[in-house]
């Protein structure tokens, strides 16, 4: 039965990783002129080793809606090696731009797959009514 359908719950995971990645990339772009602004990303790696566990957000406030757990330990700085101009700022405004553009091409294709079992439940309750 679709209700023991897993997809839903991952696909929700997957578009947070999603958005905590385009959060990132933003910040990056966002502090290319920064001296001493060290880029961030998300190793793929540990983006693979979510499965087994729950993700919450941070709550730092009273006020904060509780949800899932803070992604902070999945960001990491690029090593110093990658260091691009005499400010100490590492961030290269060609790769980040590239980064934003396959995320949003992830991001509509998680939405899109998400439409699409959305719309298989419709049919089935659909089809349910007419028996």
């Amino acid at each position: 039965m679709f209700l023991n359908d897993n997809t839903i719950e991952y696909l929700r995971k997957a578009l947070n990783i999603a958005s905590l990645r385009q959060d990132v990339i933003a910040s990056n772009i966002a502090n290319a002129d920064t001296p001493n602004y060290r880029a961030k990303h998300i190793p793929f790696k540990d983006v693979l080793e979510l499965k087994s566990k729950e993700l919450e957000l941070k709550i730092t406030d009273k006020k904060h809606i509780k949800g899932l757990k803070g992604f902070d330990y999945l960001t990491q700085k690029l090593p110093d090696e990658y260091l691009e101009r005499n400010d100490k700022n590492n961030v290269n405004l060609d790769t980040e731009m590239t980064q934003l553009a396959k995320n949003t091409i992830l991001t509509n294709a998680l939405t899109a797959f998400e439409r699409y079992k959305f719309n298989q439940y419709k049919d089935i309750l659909n089809a349910s009514r007419d028996i």
